[in-house]
């Protein structure tokens, strides 16, 4: 701790040294000759109190380090701004110890107070406000360039607090952000912006280097977690924006989280560089949702149909509906580009029942043309899932249709089927007693146990294709594909492949009982019109391996 003398009489300096040697331990005693001088010690990187004399003392009870008054004669209360005071005249060591003990106790308070301040509790990084006071002093040093902002979110998060609380999701954490260091390098900064939510300021003076970056960050993550003993694999999703000169921290934070809401459209852990030029035309958000809502009352979106194989006939036994977007300035937009806007404003429950609407439509019609009993698919959004009227405009849709609900299948993600586990329960068992199926989405991404999928109406699991992409370069995927499906199928849980491309990746699946596969293998996801073909050959492959 530093001293800073603040007064005209040289007399104050004498006595202070003089009691100061008596101390076993040295204490600093700088003399300032006014304010500024003062100040600018004060302005260094070390723990400091100020001893001043009435007429020097700073105006300010704002004044952020502990304050002691030299006076002359006894005060009868302690002057407002000041934690103490000494009596010139009759300075003896003892009050000098005891102000002193009292004035380091306040410094280290100050320390503590500041770091917390800028500090997540638990984990020690940066936190939300600190982050953000850095992220504008980049912006302002380096006019943003080679910068890039990174906005990362963990998902079902709260899911893992609600199985094994609050303390494992703190371990949790922890592993995040051991992770996350691991992979970044000397003027990459982290900071925890909330709960399961990090910033990250990255370096990108490198051409390519985010890129790279990003891959490594999402593979470390998307390895196995172990908590109490127990693995769990967790999903996160990862928005990137490029700072340009002249853009403030609140515009830079605002672009890196539309990327991470076009991250969040995909499963397991993924990353989305914002791109000016695919976003531009929309102009915001906003735009897009209005766009968007205007697209459905048209009518104006599409759908695209992926059919799953059976692998024991070789024969097309059912197909997912996939949305499009034909957007008349950007072309034909995948789900991915407008999913999580609609989940985000709530357009997810309109645009879910016209894709039910209009499955169930092309459903009818291609049983009226003969092509045989198809499984028809239709992903069904949490959102969705929670809308009261799902039940009765479900029945209604049926009705109108004339189609058997036994062949329409919905799709649900790990996330809907672990949130809110009773209230899911209770929906899934009154449309399964309307005759509808349910089939898990891309299982193994998210955290979820057979115990408790046991418990639900559930007839197939969907592997995701991350793990049938990695079957043939890493062995352990393979194993961990084979263990998926001979537990599902102890169940009596049918299982379908994603993702499947290649004749080797087929016959790996057949070898290790899969019952269905799916993927540009098969057939990309395509309009009605140019499945029929199709559908009317039966499509059946030659099963080797």
């Amino acid at each position: 701790m530093r001293l800073v003398l603040l007064a005209d009489e040289p007399a104050w300096r004498e006595r202070l040294v003089s009691a100061l040697g008596l101390l076993p331990d040295p204490h600093p005693l700088i003399v300032a000759p006014d304010w500024a001088t003062a100040m600018a010690h004060m302005a260094e990187p070390v723990s400091s109190v100020l001893l001043a004399a009435p007429a020097q003392r700073p105006a300010s009870a704002r004044f952020p380090w502990p304050t002691v008054l030299l006076v002359e004669a006894e005060l009868s209360e302690t002057p407002e701004g000041v934690i103490d005071w000494l009596i010139g005249p009759s300075l003896e060591l003892e009050p000098l110890r005891r102000c002193l003990r009292y004035a380091r106790e306040r410094c280290n308070l100050h320390d503590i107070v500041q770091r917390l301040a800028k500090q997540d509790a638990l984990t020690g990084i940066t936190n939300r406000q600190g982050f953000q006071a850095l992220l504008a002093t980049r912006l302002m040093d380096d006019a943003g360039e080679a910068l890039v902002l990174g906005v990362l979110d963990l998902d079902n998060f709260r899911r893992v607090n609600d199985a094994l609380g609050h303390r494992a999701g703190d371990r949790l954490i922890l592993q995040v952000v051991a992770r996350l260091k691991a992979e970044l390098e000397v003027g990459d900064r982290l900071a925890r912006l909330g709960g399961d939510e990090f910033g990250l300021l990255l370096d990108a003076s490198q051409t390519g280097r985010i890129e790279r970056l990003a891959d490594r960050l999402m593979g470390t993550l998307a390895e196995p977690y172990w908590l109490d003993g127990e693995s769990l694999m967790i999903g996160c999703s990862l928005g990137l924006a490029h700072a340009k000169p002249g853009a403030d921290a609140d515009q830079l934070f605002w672009l890196a989280q539309i990327a991470m809401r076009q991250a969040k459209a995909k499963q397991g852990c993924t990353w989305y560089l914002y791109n000016e030029r695919v976003n531009r035309s929309a102009g915001s958000l906003a735009d897009l949702e209005d766009e968007l809502r205007r697209a459905l009352r048209r009518d104006d979106l599409e759908l695209h149909y992926q059919p799953r194989l059976c692998i024991e006939t070789g024969r097309i036994v059912g197909m997912e509906a996939l949305v499009r977007w034909p957007h008349a300035e950007r072309g034909l937009l995948a789900p991915d580009e407008f999913i999580p806007m609609a989940e985000e404003s709530g357009l997810i429950v309109p645009l879910g029942y016209w894709v039910i609407a209009r499955a169930l439509r092309d459903l009818q019609s291609l049983r009226e043309s003969g092509v045989g009993e198809l499984h028809m698919a239709v992903n069904l959004s949490f959102r969705q899932f929670q809308d009261s009227q799902l039940l009765a405009t479900l029945e209604r849709l049926i009705a109108e249709r004339g189609v058997d609900p036994h062949w329409l299948e919905f799709e649900l993600t790990e996330t809907a089927v672990m949130r809110r586990s009773d209230q899911v329960r209770g929906t899934m068992n009154a449309l399964a007693a309307l005759g509808v199926r349910f089939s898990l989405d891309d299982f193994g991404t998210g955290f979820s146990s057979f115990v408790h999928l046991s418990r639900l109406p559930i007839s197939l699991l969907k592997i995701d294709k991350s793990f049938v992409d990695q079957m043939a370069a890493r062995p352990q995927n393979g194993r961990l594909v084979r263990a998926m499906i001979g537990l599902a199928h102890d169940l009596g849980l049918e299982v379908v492949a994603e993702g499947v491309e290649g004749a080797a990746q087929l016959g790996q699946l057949r070898r290790f009982g899969a019952d269905q596969v799916q993927g540009y293998l098969i057939s990309k996801p395509l309009p009605l019109a140019e499945l029929r073909p199709l559908l009317d050959r039966g499509h059946r492959l030659e099963m080797r391996g």
